[in-house]
């Protein structure tokens, strides 16, 4: 198997995300059948260096090199991993339970014909059923009690857990607990011809096709570090892994070169990000930007830019197919918009301090300390109304970005046709960088179809978003402000939460709280938040406590215009 630079720093960045470190290199890499950088796998090992001492389960490791049952040894160390490793994150990373959901069922659905007959194949097919809720279907009862064995707890620490699997490796194999590889029991080698190998590699030379140090396992090819048993994994590390341990000013310009040029310049950037990056968000930091590149990238970020464009037409295509569907919903949308307008817009009868005296009522001035004994005829809303549209462009919404595109362009069309100035942003989080990307402001009616440049990367810390857009939206001189997040609610960034001189991870119930306060102190500042849910039915407690009533869960675009126009309506009659 050819990997390519690229997927080779993707693999690294899922792994930086989900650590939470940048600098970090544990010595593996997880790819899929066609050398794709693997979502669930990278993410893993990622999150597994925040729980155990990666340098002792690299030794660990390295003690199966070459031994009899290397390849069992190698699959079962990482089924006891991720099992482990699952437990201690579900609560702190509500995209992980998704993700292994879908990885079980991509793995069963697919499992390789010659690695499902190997005994590792079998017990790693057993295990997949079981996250999934089923039988493992395993028929030998010694396997099923293998796999339980090899299926450690979250509750284990690094010793605890290397002593747990080496036991139930020496129970059912020929392991040695303790010994390193050169005293276990080793397989029997084949001496290859030295001429056979020089020439092999002469031919990959001169086809520019040397490959990476990748093996099969049951869970996907693993690309390890080289010559194993190193401590720093060095050797094994991309040209962008050597650039992580970077300066404050690298990694800004590394945020620039991958999202684009900044918004603003670089004094009213740090104004922003000083005024913003406070409190629970304090050590993070933003970067508002256009998505205009500065130049053709080359390397990874040049084949992501590449990406980008390539996620546009998709996006584009897909509203297409469905045009005549998407062209009913703006319809639907602009209808319900203009008819809760015009219901504001129709003059009103108040009682006030002042105005046209109501003789009626003299006596509540006299008796009941009422001063609103007057008549005062005002106008509804005069069209003094604005809305900012934030988009939840992180990870998890990888599976989605042609849905919410088109989500993001009808909602955005229909308030244009409502003469109703309308922003439209997309949020995600990456290096303790929160990136806001500006896709058409107030005055830009035309820019739509700039929303169409939706990408998905990275996490996502809606709280320091909601603030931030919270706060570009004082800029407004409309009387009314809506602010609409279209997310799955899944926060969750590499920065941790700082409360009350405590540090907790930016994820689960913490970062519900986070944003929940957040929302709340718009709404006490006049601003109005409303959510389209595009999440699972598990999460909606969550949705409930940030936004309350104020939200619609959408499962399709079919009856969107109608729940989200239902929503603005009501939230327009309450201005």
């Amino acid at each position: 198997m050819i990997l390519t630079e690229f997927e080779k720093r993707r693999a690294a960045n899922l792994i930086w995300n989900a650590a939470g470190d940048y600098t970090i290199s544990p010595g593996f890499r997880i790819y899929d059948e066609g050398g794709r950088a693997d979502l669930y796998w990278n993410s893993m090992i990622g999150a597994s260096y925040r729980h155990y001492d990666w340098k002792k389960l690299k030794e660990f490791y390295n003690s199966f090199h070459e031994t009899v049952d290397q390849e069992l040894y190698e699959n079962f160390f990482w089924i006891a991993l991720e099992n482990a490793c699952y437990g201690k994150e579900k609560s702190l990373r509500p995209a992980f339970p998704e993700l292994r959901r879908d990885y079980a069922e991509r793995k069963l659905k697919n499992f390789m014909p010659g690695i499902a007959e190997s005994r590792d194949g079998w017990i790693t097919e057993g295990h997949f059923r079981r996250v999934l809720g089923e039988d493992s279907g395993l028929p030998d009862l010694v396997d099923r009690k293998l796999l339980s064995e090899i299926e450690l707890g979250p509750e284990l620490d690094t010793e605890q857990w290397i002593a747990a699997l080496s036991k139930t490796l020496q129970k059912y194999f020929t392991y040695l607990p303790g010994k390193p590889a050169a005293e276990q029991k080793h397989r029997r080698k084949l001496l290859i011809p030295q001429l056979f190998s020089l020439l092999r590699r002469k031919g990959r030379r001169e086809r520019g096709t040397e490959l990476s140090p990748v093996h099969q396992l049951a869970i996907g090819f693993s690309e390890e570090l080289m010559g194993r048993g190193g401590e720093d994994g060095s050797p094994f590390r991309t040209h962008a892994e050597r650039y992580a341990a970077v300066t404050e000013a690298g990694l800004r310009n590394y945020i620039i070169s991958y999202f684009g040029l900044p918004l603003y310049d670089e004094a009213r950037s740090r104004e922003l990000t000083e005024r913003y990056c406070r409190g629970s968000h304090s050590g993070c930091r933003l970067h508002f930007t256009r998505g205009r590149m500065q130049g053709e990238e080359k390397g990874f970020v040049g084949r992501m830019h590449r990406e980008m464009r390539a996620q546009r037409e998709r996006n584009l295509q897909a509203f297409h197919r469905e045009e005549a569907r998407n062209r009913a919903a703006v319809s639907e949308l602009v209808r319900r918009i203009r008819n809760a307008l015009l219901r504001q817009m129709e003059a009103e009868t108040l009682r006030s301090g002042s105005g046209e005296l109501c003789a009626s009522r003299i006596f509540r001035a006299l008796y009941c300390g009422d001063s609103r004994i007057f008549d005062r005829t005002v106008p509804g809303a005069d069209g003094s109304l604005s809305v900012d549209l934030l988009l939840d462009a992180s990870a998890s919404q990888q599976r989605r970005m042609e849905v919410v595109s088109a989500q993001g362009y009808i909602i955005a069309e229909s308030l244009s046709r409502c003469r109703v100035p309308v922003r439209v942003w997309s949020y995600s989080s990456m290096g303790g960088y929160t990136i806001l990307t500006l896709f058409r402001d107030y005055r830009e009616r035309e820019r739509n179809e700039e929303i169409f440049r939706y990408f998905t990367t990275g996490a996502n810390r809606d709280g320091l978003a909601l603030r931030a857009v919270a706060g570009q939206m004082e800029e407004s001189e409309a009387e009314h402000r809506i602010l609409i997040l279209l997310t799955d609610e899944k926060p969750n960034d590499m920065v941790k939460l700082k409360s009350c001189g405590e540090e907790q991870a930016y994820a689960g119930p913490a970062a519900v709280s986070d944003c929940a306060e957040e929302v709340h102190k718009l709404r006490m500042r006049g601003i109005h938040v409303l959510c389209v849910y595009t999440g699972l039915e598990e999460d909606l407690p969550d949705v409930r406590r940030v936004f309350q009533q104020s939200f619609v869960r959408i499962r399709s675009l079919d009856r969107f215009a109608s729940a989200v126009g239902g929503l603005l309506q009501g939230e327009i009659r309450r201005l």
